[in-house]
């Protein structure tokens, strides 16, 4: 039997570079995390059917225990599926998704038909029955399909896991645009380098849950991380996450739906464009105390060039796109560590806690290679401070909320 290869080879001897694909291997999920899908039932009632969407997962979870899984191997299975399974009924929903959102190699086909009112009746002994109403896995499967067995064998969800899932629900609606800034950013779902896009948003969702619901999941520690943020929307298609991530629309959208904090970072840019948006970030921080010294500064050019990158399409478009922005960096690198320089001392000076804008590896480096510039910022900001406790000494502070 051939290998089963996943290493794409590219022709880099001819053509452009818009037409070599990516010839890492492709990993995949395991099989017990693949996507239970619940054939045909729309996207709208992944809420309402959310128990049987866990069950669902459950029994693709426990398929893979072995023949005789211990009672271990069923409440890890359990655990694992009504994080993943919410997470994935919360996003779902939300994000209207279809069969044609999905990577197929990453699906599990239930057989079933999903059909208002009707029960589901199994196509094949793979298929896990559903019931549309009430919410619940189909009694008609009987024994004849095992993973339906295996999903009407879980026990009901409990009063306590209802504030738990419907916790995870919110926190799911979120989780792909998440990922889709972790893809931007690095090209992986999730990476411990990227944890922090999702903290934000964990935080916010654990709080909304209230203490109870913060504990479980605090409780499941790296292993909720790696459910929730990994494995739960993976097999959604990472083209579609990352478009909706660059788009600026999204995070207004998340802003409006409560999800404030999945949005900060949305429009995501690459890793190398981040450089551009730091030192913007650096240049504005400057400003204030710059023109209180009689002079300008203007960071339009590269704040142009960061939102051409936002607004860039994946391929040719954003890696010309994140060229400029580097070209705009190494160009205004003095200027960027002089910005720094005064940065630093202004926050030093106010007794505030160490500048985050400074945090940035591009702008460290900036710093480190070239300390003249960042030394002579320093002296500027001294100077600006100098001038500003003269003023007031004389009475001739100048400030637009003092009025004579």
């Amino acid at each position: 039997m051939p290998l089963n290869i996943r290493v794409t080879v590219p022709d880099l001897r001819n053509g452009t570079a818009e037409n070599i694909t990516q010839a890492a291997p492709r990993a995949s999920i395991a099989v017990a995390y693949k996507w239970a899908h619940i054939g045909e039932m729309p996207s709208d009632m992944y809420v309402p059917m959310v128990e049987d969407v866990i069950r669902a997962q459950y029994a693709q979870i426990l398929s893979e225990a072995g023949a005789d899984p211990t009672e271990a191997d069923k409440s890890s299975a359990r655990l694992k599926a009504i994080v993943i399974g919410a997470i994935r009924a919360g996003a779902c929903s939300a994000f209207k998704l279809t069969p044609a959102d999905f990577n197929t190699a990453e699906v599990a086909g239930t057989g079933s038909r999903y059909q208002p009112g009707v029960e589901a009746v199994p196509a094949t002994d793979t298929t896990v029955a559903v019931a549309a109403t009430p919410p619940s896995v189909g009694a008609r499967a009987g024994t004849a399909n095992p993973k339906h067995a295996v999903a009407i064998s879980m026990a009901a969800i409990t009063a306590a896991e209802e504030g738990i899932v419907n916790t995870l629900l919110y926190l799911g609606m979120s989780v792909p645009a998440m990922q889709g800034v972790s893809l931007t950013i690095t090209g992986h779902h999730f990476l411990p380098t990227t944890k922090n896009v999702f903290l934000g948003m964990k935080r916010q969702a654990s709080q909304a849950g209230g203490a109870e619901v913060t504990n479980w999941i605090d409780a499941r520690a790296d292993d909720f991380d790696d459910w929730a943020f990994h494995k739960a929307c993976h097999p959604i298609l990472p083209s579609l996450k990352r478009t909706w991530a660059k788009s600026a629309e999204t995070g207004t959208r998340l802003v409006a739906s409560g999800h404030g904090a999945a949005a900060i970072r949305i429009p995501a840019l690459p890793s190398d464009a981040q450089a551009g948006k730091a030192g913007v970030a650096v240049l504005m921080k400057a400003g204030p105390v710059i023109v209180g010294m009689g002079h300008t500064i203007s960071w339009a050019d590269g704040a142009a060039r960061v939102k051409a990158a936002e607004d860039a399409a994946e391929g040719r478009a954003e890696r010309d796109a994140v060229d400029a922005i580097r070209s705009w960096f190494a160009a205004n690198t003095n200027a960027i560590a002089f910005c720094a320089g005064i940065v630093r001392h202004l926050s030093e000076s106010l007794g505030t806690t160490r500048e985050s804008t400074l945090n940035a590896f591009s702008i460290k480096k900036a710093m480190a290679d070239n300390s003249a510039s960042l030394s002579r910022g320093v002296v500027y900001c001294r100077s600006y401070l100098a001038r500003m406790r003269d003023q007031a000494d004389k009475g001739e502070f100048s400030d637009p909320a003092i009025r004579a």
